[in-house]
């Protein structure tokens, strides 16, 4: 996943739907800090529960899947 994308798709979602990060904030009941952290590309420093509500607050979808280098891995 590429952290500056997905900041940069968050950014213009909000603004395409005339959202100021404090109401996105108030809707996926976080704070404006973290949408501003999202938006600058920071994930790392931010919960993947947070990402989530931020993106689901906008209706983005954020499917996540873990994927390894190596053979298939066992069921």
């Amino acid at each position: 996943m590429d952290d500056i994308k997905v900041g940069t798709v968050v950014r213009a979602v909000r603004r395409r739907c005339g959202l100021r990060q404090r109401d996105v904030a108030a809707r996926a009941g976080v704070s404006q800090w973290a949408v501003s952290m999202i938006e600058r590309g920071q994930l790392d420093r931010l919960p993947v529960r947070t990402v989530r509500d931020i993106a689901s607050a906008l209706e983005i979808r954020m499917p996540f899947e873990p994927r390894w280098r190596g053979g298939e891995l066992p069921r």
